[in-house]
């Protein structure tokens, strides 16, 4: 195999990826899909930011889905090592996987602290995860410097210690 060509290749890709979005988070829109993203996200909120194991049915009804739909994207991001399944118990998120999706919570979060902070309006988790994932990271960088800290009563992101994610990667 021609290692070169394939460096090449590779290194083509990542200066192509990273010249449409410089963020100051790892760059997770590079790696997953939006829809593979927000499984993702999905599984890392309800496993207590990644602290347990998920099972299949939990995420198919969060996400209003079909459990096969689930049990196929599960397959995906095992298969790219961001997710860890147990048979006949669930998946967990690896350490990779925990990365993107904090990564992914973020831009989540920034967008939907900013409409609730900035706009007074209540967005919804997907259309907030959805414009948070296309907005480039310098976008999302001005959004954040725009908010202020989150209301703890509209903001379903906060742990259970207070800590938000507003502001951990910018």
């Amino acid at each position: 195999m021609d290692t070169t060509a394939s460096s090449s290749r590779e290194l083509s890709r990542v200066t192509r990826a990273d010249s449409r979005r410089e963020c100051p988070d790892p760059d997770s829109t590079n790696v997953l899909t939006a829809t593979s993203g927000w499984y993702l996200l999905g599984g890392y909120w309800l496993s207590g930011r990644g602290t347990r194991c998920v099972r299949v049915g939990e995420l198919a009804e969060r996400l209003s889905v079909a459990p096969a739909s689930v049990t196929e994207m599960v397959d995906v991001l095992a298969d790219t090592l961001l997710l860890e399944t147990e048979p006949y118990a669930g998946f967990e998120l690896t350490d990779r996987g925990t990365v993107h999706a904090e990564a992914l919570a973020w831009r989540q979060c920034v967008v939907a602290t900013f409409f609730d902070r900035t706009l007074s309006y209540a967005i919804d988790d997907e259309t907030a995860y959805r414009i948070g994932y296309e907005l480039p990271g310098p976008g999302l960088v001005r959004l954040e410097r725009r908010i202020d800290r989150p209301r703890e009563r509209t903001c379903r992101r906060l742990a259970d210690d207070g800590t938000c994610l507003v502001g951990t990667f910018g």
